[in-house]
């Protein structure tokens, strides 16, 4: 059954699955991405059709799916929404979509431009911090296996 902006629920699931590594991974590297750039990882890690960006209901789909993507990691990106390393395409800060699900998340959002300039990188570079630190490390020399093993 077709949904909301055009896909199914299952649809959307999948692509909130695929959205979020893809977020994830960009988290670790500290490298944002353009809206479209993040539509076209989705088509080739999920298979499913692009964002129409050219009309009101594309674009309401790619908001909603990053709102989604933020509320489904909130917890495991320690408090921060993921969204937050997608951008419009030149831009040097998030959208106001970012900006609004922040304040509904309880986020101390500031008023001013600066301010929420500001409050967008350090989120950035928080999400950076975490999801490093929560990478698997590498086993020291000591704790590998000696030879005669």
């Amino acid at each position: 059954m077709i949904g909301l902006h055009g896909r199914a629920e299952a649809d959307w699931e999948r692509l909130v699955v695929a959205g979020k590594a893809i977020l994830i991974a960009r988290a670790v590297v500290d490298r944002t991405l353009s809206y479209g750039e993040f539509a076209a990882a989705l088509v080739r890690c999920t298979g499913h059709a692009g964002f129409d960006f050219t009309t009101a209901d594309g674009r309401a789909g790619m908001a909603y799916l990053v709102d989604r993507i933020s509320d489904a990691a909130f917890e495991e990106a320690g408090g921060r929404l993921l969204g937050a390393f997608v951008r419009d395409l030149g831009a040097d800060d998030a959208g106001p979509g970012f900006y609004r699900l922040a304040g509904r998340k309880g986020l101390a959002v500031p008023r001013t431009r600066g301010g929420r300039r500001l409050f967008w990188a350090d989120h950035v570079r928080e999400l950076h911090e975490h999801f490093v630190r929560a990478l698997p490390r590498p086993a020291r020399r000591d704790e590998l296996p000696s030879r005669s093993d």
